[in-house]
């Protein structure tokens, strides 16, 4: 048996560390800066629509996803309870699903009229209410905040660490430099550069699986380790193994497991990385290959941040390292084991999966502020003067969100459980149901939203507050069924945007 190992960075491997993930930066700010070449109109700024292939927009949304809590958080959370969170990766299935059941509809709106926001697709569905249109961008910008920070937070305290900087000085670096893309180019430079941060992701789980199996020889000896290994205790820190780690549910009761299972497939259509993406594929017959791309990409990563999480474990258990201080320590701790080439790139894939994700929500944001709330509240800008506020507004946002990321740890750290649920309650009355059902009316999606919203807002007190929610599943199940069920009995009984109230066009792009 080796001797044990600490899982430390050597100054020599620092640096390499440095140099690569640097360059990726500098990468991305180049795909970014030739990308404004395509920034002919605002559809194109703020959308990237009908600009691409199926390859890129699938890299993109997956990379968008992705982000750093499924690089870093999974394997985090496997380490410590074991297969709970391994049916996330069943989400991977969940891009197919997306692009089957909402795909078609979604690219067809945007050749009834022009389309560079989801707002605009609410317009069209939605006869242009105005009511709709604001609450919904209300509810978005909520949980785009919420996602943008805890992005900043994560990799700037990492890479702040790894460096020995200050992580306001980190932040600013890195996501510095993404906020000056972003702003040159929208969504058309962050699409390109998220496509190529997906491949980074990419490759960096293809090298991470296949040096789990070489290390561990598989899920046989892994279960093996972990059935057998007892307490493994270095000083303070111990880790308790046993066979229910890895038994089909985890340590965690079965209704937990199932709950990280429903929400990701269920959450993965409903978020605005999807979403937005439909309607920027070039060609509307590619969506099947955009599905495909995404799922595969996606199931890549979601494969290689699971094998991290049992990487680590194994590692422990065989006392090849030492038990973990944290959780969230263990796709560094294997990466570590493997060596240089494994640390260069799990470092860029952290800091792949922040700015993929960040940029996204950054140019959303922007967009929600410059463009969607002005024209809820009937001011009406030129396309020219709408990507002047909106490079403006990206600027400002970029330097606040890092200055409050990393100056508000407790209020990002509650506001980074609002973003994924957030996001769904939004998304959930005005584009799955309104583009599956011809009677959800515009009286029933405002009910749903004004709902969505209320509660939102009162769930953030809650948590504030140290409130404990019931049951098993997170708050936010509750608050995307309240909506969802508030939408669908108000529009029962009310009819507008419906029957002869609705455009013959869009309800031909429901029938699809």
């Amino acid at each position: 048996m080796k001797r044990k190992v600490a899982s430390i960075v050597t100054a020599g491997v620092k640096t390499l560390i440095v140099i690569f993930s640097f360059g990726m930066i500098v990468a991305s700010f180049l795909i970014g800066w030739v990308a404004k070449r395509k920034v002919t109109s605002a559809q194109a700024y703020f959308g990237g629509t009908g600009l691409f292939g199926p390859f890129v927009v699938g890299f993109s949304t997956m990379a968008a996803v992705a982000s750093a809590f499924a690089i870093v958080g999974i394997p985090g959370i496997i380490y410590s309870t074991g297969n709970t969170m391994t049916f996330w990766m069943l989400s991977s299935a969940a891009f197919a699903m997306a692009y089957m059941i909402l795909g078609k509809k979604v690219r067809a709106m945007a050749e009834l009229g022009p389309v560079a926001s989801l707002g605009d697709i609410s317009d069209l569905r939605f006869n242009n209410n105005r009511a709709i249109k604001a609450i919904m961008s209300i509810v978005l910008f909520l949980g785009c905040v919420a996602y943008l920070a805890s992005q900043i937070k994560a990799c700037s305290t990492l890479f702040a660490h790894l460096l020995g900087w200050n992580p306001i000085l980190a932040g600013f670096v890195i996501f510095g430099v993404l906020t000056i893309y972003t702003a040159i180019s929208g969504e058309v430079g962050g699409i390109l550069t998220q496509a190529f941060q997906g491949l980074v992701m990419v490759i960096a789980g293809v090298i991470m699986i296949v040096a789990f199996f070489s290390i561990t020889k598989g899920f046989g000896p892994l279960l093996e380790v972990v059935s057998t290994a007892g307490k493994v205790t270095d000083g303070e820190i111990t880790k308790v193994f046993s066979a229910d780690i890895l038994n089909a549910w985890g340590v965690f009761p079965g209704s937990v497991a199932m709950a990280w299972m429903i929400i990701p497939i269920l959450g993965t259509i409903g978020q605005p990385q999807v979403l937005t993406r439909m309607y920027a594929l070039k060609n509307p017959k590619d969506m099947p290959k955009l599905g495909l791309y995404a799922s595969l990409s996606h199931m890549i990563v979601g494969f290689f941040a699971v094998v991290m999480g049992y990487g680590a474990l194994f590692l422990v258990g065989k006392g090849l390292i030492k038990p973990l201080a944290s959780g969230d320590q263990a796709v560094f701790a294997f990466a570590d084991y493997v060596g240089v080439h494994a640390q260069l790139f799990v470092y860029a894939a952290v800091l792949a999966a922040a700015m993929s994700s960040a940029s996204l929500f950054l140019s959303l944001t922007s967009g929600i502020i410059s463009r969607d709330l002005p024209s809820a509240f009937g001011y009406r800008f030129s396309s020219e003067k709408q990507m002047k506020i909106s490079r403006i507004t990206i600027f400002v946002l970029g330097v606040l969100s890092i200055l409050f990321a990393l100056t508000s740890s407790e209020m990002v750290a509650i506001l980074g459980t609002f973003g994924w649920g957030t996001l769904m309650s939004a998304t959930f009355p005005v584009f799955i149901i309104g583009l599956l059902w011809k009677k959800a009316s515009s009286q029933g999606v405002l009910a749903g939203l004004i709902t969505a919203l209320g509660l939102n807002i009162i769930s953030l007190i809650l948590v504030r507050t140290g409130f404990k929610w019931p049951g098993a599943l997170p708050w936010y199940v509750n608050v995307i069924t309240a909506s969802i069920a508030v939408t669908v009995f108000i529009s029962l009984f009310t009819k507008g945007a419906t029957e002869e109230d609705l455009d013959e066009r869009v309800k031909a792009v429901i029938d699809l």
